[in-house]
């Protein structure tokens, strides 16, 4: 029975803490149902609806971008991969070796083996391979799909 209802048919004002008095059974005596309960039912309804969210694996669309940079600071070929949301920078410095096999993998362009030393080799194969029009004289875009796992970090790169 709601407070309201409390009031009208028994004549008295519940507690502030009971929020309404209920009973499961016709024969049982009325039992209190506190704000409290309430709260933290519902802030377990919460919890595991964020747990469930963050613990999926996402897979997105994406592409695999490879442009040369010109420039007499960071010049050099560059890798990225780029989803809607994310940009990650792949390169020999950024510790992510798996990444880029699978992208070498993904697209061969004919250099193997790959490793370190082939990287420059590498590049201007698939820029020939896969070249955009663009503001960039060497630019190229491959399309796939990325996975990421629940924390956010790109676990794998396919077609």
């Amino acid at each position: 029975m709601s407070r309201g209802g409390a009031k009208s048919w028994w004549g008295i004002d519940l507690p502030r803490h009971v929020a309404y008095m209920y009973k499961n059974y016709q024969w049982e005596d009325w039992k209190e149902y506190t704000y409290k309960e309430i709260f933290a039912r519902k802030k377990e309804k919460q919890d595991n609806h964020i747990y469930w969210k963050r613990r999926c694996e996402k897979i997105v669309p994406g592409c695999v971008w490879v442009f040369y940079n010109e420039s007499w600071i960071m010049g050099g070929w560059w890798i990225y991969v780029r989803t809607r949301k994310e940009d990650i920078s792949l390169d020999f410095r950024t510790h992510r070796p798996d990444i880029i096999r699978q992208v070498r993998n993904l697209f061969p362009c004919a250099v193997l083996p790959f490793d370190e030393l082939l990287y420059s080799d590498w590049c201007p194969a698939f820029e020939k391979r896969f070249h955009v029009q663009g503001k960039r004289k060497r630019n190229a875009i491959a399309f796939c799909h990325c996975r990421f796992d629940a924390g956010g970090n790109l676990v794998e790169i396919f077609k």
